[in-house]
């Protein structure tokens, strides 16, 4: 009789227990998942936290956790690895979790190609109860985000903006004095201006005296990243021309503002990332950088906009010493065209893929990317 007592509480245990895990195993289990680094560049490394959090009074004696990652951005020393299909695998994490215990696993991940990889698919999960009878599955949502910057490619921005391929021409076009910043006294010279005198300075050192100016920059560049080819054959050479072109334009924009020279962006491709950035004004400083490596992250081959259509909404934005240089895979005469009706704006065009265009209007400069070289060939 003892013996058969004994096993019903033992059968009934088993079946309540089972019955509760069934129940409460994953309520109360909160997963957040974030990216140390939430920015890098291709080849760089960033941390995958996983944090796990079991708010309950059940130990989980087993857990399984399977999440898909973009093939794009690949494990470092992982063997928890099963490939699902050619967009994304499979990470699998096992572990055991005491009550009200909090765990946290890091991953090293290296980003492989440019993107916005929101990881939006749910965690899926698998559970046991205490004895490993029963299997139970189910799904928490942890998003999250990582941006992976486009390659900065070392050319020359000042190619972009000069009216020849020497950098010195640019310096003397494009940077004035400004008499408003003063940045010290020097004797004075046949050539200089009276109105420069300080005649402070010059009554206390019995000498002529003048102001030294610093240089700013009295330019503003609108940069426009466009796909509108007036082609309609999609070739994977054209997603290498493109993926070029966001390198290029990138990397203009980078040099020209740590150069102290506002930049402003606009484009007629979809992005893959939020806001509005169809128009973003010119501005200088760190934060526009990361502002616009973020839209360059998310741009896609897909077009938004024809090139007349998103001309028309920057017309307000090209004010009195804005200049405009054009980004694009691929260029030609109606593209020219349409660039033409602006109007009295200074307009460089970098194109990736070499092309035969006929005679430029005066106020538009032609270049195509040298990929040997690495450098801008002027064209008109």
């Amino acid at each position: 009789m003892n013996a058969l007592w004994f096993i019903f509480v033992v059968a009934f245990v088993l079946v309540m227990q089972a019955n509760l895990y069934k129940k409460y195993i994953f309520k109360d289990l909160k997963i957040e998942r974030k990216f140390e680094n939430p920015a890098i560049f291709p080849g760089e490394k960033t941390t995958l936290r996983i944090t796990l959090v079991n708010k309950k009074i059940f130990p989980i004696t087993y857990l399984k956790l399977q999440q898909k990652i973009p093939v794009e951005l690949q494990m470092v020393k992982s063997s928890m690895v099963e490939n699902n299909d050619k967009v994304k695998y499979f990470h699998t994490t096992v572990l055991s979790m005491m009550p009200f215990q909090r765990i946290t696993r890091k991953f090293e991940i290296v980003g492989i190609k440019r993107g916005v990889y929101n990881l939006f698919d749910p965690i899926k999960v698998f559970s046991t109860d205490l004895f490993g009878s029963e299997e139970y599955e189910s799904e928490i949502l942890a998003h999250a985000r990582l941006v992976v910057y486009p390659d900065l490619i070392d050319l020359n921005s000042s190619f972009v903006v000069a009216d020849s391929l020497q950098g010195d021409v640019f310096v003397r076009r494009w940077i004035i004095e400004d008499p408003i910043i003063i940045s010290g006294i020097r004797d004075y010279t046949p050539s200089d201006n009276y109105k420069d005198i300080n005649w402070k300075t010059t009554a206390k050192n019995q000498t002529l005296k003048v102001n030294k100016y610093d240089y700013t920059a009295d330019k503003k560049i609108m940069i426009l990243f466009n796909i509108d080819f007036h082609r309609y054959v999609f070739k994977t050479i054209d997603l290498q021309e493109f993926e070029k072109a966001v390198e290029v334009a990138a990397s203009l924009s980078v040099d020209l503002l740590k150069k102290g020279i506002p930049v402003g962006f606009s484009t007629n491709a979809i992005c893959l990332f939020e806001g509005d950035y169809s128009i973003i004004e010119p501005s200088a400083g760190e934060s526009q950088i990361s502002k616009l490596l973020e839209v360059f992250a998310g741009l896609s081959f897909f077009k938004r906009y024809d090139l007349e259509e998103i001309l028309r909404l920057m017309t307000n934005h090209l004010s009195w010493g804005t200049d405009l240089v054009v980004v694009t895979p691929f260029v030609d005469d109606k593209a020219i065209n349409a660039l033409s009706d602006i109007g009295n704006t200074k307009i460089s065009i970098v194109s990736i893929k070499p092309n035969k265009i006929g005679p430029l209007p005066s106020n538009i400069k032609l270049f195509f990317y040298n990929e040997e070289g690495k450098q801008l060939e002027t064209v008109g």
